[in-house]
């Protein structure tokens, strides 16, 4: 068997019946095209090299075709799961927190700077006096 690599691409919700169907139909159709299913006039199989051989082939064939199903499976399961959870709280961006902090920030500074001036204004009025 060659090697494999995962893709991913999206569909429309109201499609996913749609491309499902077509992902299963492909796994049927491999079925159906390597001849797995068995055969009334083949019931032997060799002891030798060529029985070997044939249930390589037939192995290999039924792995694809599992690969296949495994896919649908897990959009299936991805499908009802994404069904069945509730819907997430309404997050609020980080980027609004953080200005609220920046702004709450800057108030408590400015209010100590003007603690800071009447004391000093409050220092010099008493030397003065």
């Amino acid at each position: 068997m060659g090697q494999r690599v995962n893709i991913q691409y999206s569909v429309e919700l109201d499609e996913l019946q749609d491309e499902v169907t077509r992902l299963f139909n492909n796994a049927i159709e491999v079925l159906e095209l390597n001849s797995v299913k068995p055969r009334p006039d083949k019931h032997t199989i060799d002891l030798g090299t060529s029985g070997l051989e044939q249930l390589e082939r037939l192995r290999l064939r039924l792995s694809r075709v599992d690969i296949m199903l495994g896919d649908i499976q897990n959009i299936v399961e991805g499908y009802i799961r994404f069904k069945t959870q509730p819907e997430p709280a309404r997050e609020i961006p980080f980027q609004q927190t953080s200005e609220e902090l920046e702004v709450e920030q800057l108030q408590d500074k400015i209010s100590k700077f003007k603690e800071l001036l009447n004391e000093n204004a409050n220092q010099e009025s008493s030397i003065q006096n």
